[in-house]
């Protein structure tokens, strides 16, 4: 782990397109990713070696609701707590600014939504499902 280090800020719209590419993820105009990232809350990334190799980033109205979003961990480097750490990071970032009652929120693969759990989030009731509206 001592080979990672995590930094603050956003990365180059250049370098983010290809850590989607990296995990299969669809590719987005420049000019679109560029504004998105740009519209992040907190963002955090973690380096290896000089390279990019995960990020993650905070979405929101940056008092009372937040969301989670854009967890990329290069498949390299995988199974080395990135996301934890990143997670942990992310969610300490929240808790310094957000207001009493606040919402932090994800959406998550099956396949990693128990690294989530394990770090304090809850599955949304059967009652109370989420939902998206594609566009």
């Amino acid at each position: 782990m001592n080979d990672y280090l995590l930094k603050e800020h956003i990365l180059e719209t250049q370098t983010v397109i290809k850590l989607r590419a990296s995990v299969g993820w669809d590719s987005l105009s420049e000019n679109t990713l560029t504004k998105a990232l740009s519209h992040s809350i907190f963002f955090a990334s973690i380096w290896h070696h000089g390279e990019a190799v995960a990020m993650a980033r905070v979405v929101g109205d940056g008092y009372q609701y937040f969301y989670l979003q854009d967890m990329i961990v290069n498949p390299k480097h995988q199974k080395q707590g990135l996301c934890q750490r990143l997670t942990e990071h992310l969610v300490s970032q929240v808790k310094s600014v957000a207001e009493p009652g606040a919402f932090l929120g994800l959406m998550a693969a099956k396949n990693v939504a128990g690294v989530y759990q394990k770090l304090g989030f809850v599955e949304r009731p059967a009652d109370m499902p989420g939902m998206v509206m594609p566009i």
